[in-house]
């Protein structure tokens, strides 16, 4: 089934006219974006290595878009992004003293939910029946996820670039994703050295997303035994600057950002993903048009 989903996709994707490919207007929204349909059978490796240089993937931040009542790392704002088209969602994993992983991101129930206390002094036993807030404060009728629901909503569908907050245990987490068997489909944040190497070593087959400002941090980290062929960089708000830029295409490393909205355009040429808090009000892929969409499907359909 999945396979012939992607033929369909492929079908639609040669024979769809420009105009069904365009961005929804301010006030509109299209449904899924017909180049979003692919099955994330495809790994997110090909995909970050398959889209051209001036087109950029849009990350959900938190799982979610904001204005859309909808509360952050919960299943309802995960299968809002699907519907939307969006291919990518970083979310926050979050372990529970019982060993229960959750997706949420502060320390502290009390902003975000109708808990209170610590996260990592819960157990799921309580946590279950916790309202969270949408991102205006207000209470929605979400509750907490488990990681392995969160997993089983996004497979073969949404490309998860996973957080782990302090509370959640590496091995705890990749054996959920191996479970799930979507060890091609994650992208796991490393934000220091320590951290990027302790996850190569554990994770071996997953990407990893690792900070790195300059030639001589990509060597080093591949010499600690992150490979390169799964590194992507985080960038941030930047700078970017152009002779590293170059060095990571030569490389093949996709590069992750976060600029201001007035700088996505811009941003869209260096950065392969771009993460905003606005996901739903976006093309799923930035920059894609004409020959680059070519150059796009033929890459995914090879």
């Amino acid at each position: 089934m999945k396979k012939l989903i992607l033929l369909a996709s492929l079908f639609c994707l040669g024979a769809c006219s420009p105009d069904q490919l365009a961005s929804p207007a301010d006030n509109e929204r299209e449904s899924t974006n017909v180049l979003s349909n692919y099955p994330a059978v495809i790994s997110l490796r090909k995909q970050l290595s398959c889209l051209p240089k001036e087109a950029a993937f849009v990350a959900a931040h938190r799982g979610v878009s904001k204005k859309e009542n909808l509360a952050e790392n919960s299943g309802t704002a995960l299968k809002a992004l699907i519907e939307h088209g969006v291919m990518i969602a970083e979310v926050d994993v979050a372990g529970l003293k019982d060993g229960t992983n959750i997706l949420f991101h502060d320390g502290v129930w009390d902003e975000k939910s109708s808990g209170k206390g610590a996260v990592a002094a819960s157990s799921w036993s309580r946590v279950k029946d916790y309202l969270l807030r949408d991102t205006d404060g207000d209470f929605s009728a979400d509750r907490p996820i488990k990681l392995e629901d969160a997993l089983s909503i996004s497979k073969d569908l949404l490309y998860l670039e996973v957080d782990f907050k302090s509370s959640a245990k590496y091995g705890s987490v990749i054996k959920a994703i191996r479970k799930a068997d979507m060890s091609d489909q994650v992208l796991l944040i490393a934000y220091t050295d320590g951290q990027a190497r302790k996850l190569a070593k554990m994770a071996p087959e997953m990407m990893i997303s690792v900070s790195a400002k300059s030639k001589n941090d990509i060597e080093n980290l591949s010499r600690a035994g992150v490979k390169k062929s799964n590194m992507a960089v985080w960038m941030g708000k930047g700078p970017y600057p152009r002779e590293f830029i170059n060095y990571l295409d030569d490389q093949d490393i996709p590069v992750l950002a976060w600029p201001n909205e007035g700088q996505r355009r811009r941003i869209a040429g260096p950065a392969t993903v771009m993460v905003t808090d606005y996901a739903l009000q976006k093309n799923p892929i930035e920059g894609l048009s004409g020959s680059a969409r070519s150059e796009y499907e033929a890459c995914l359909a090879n």
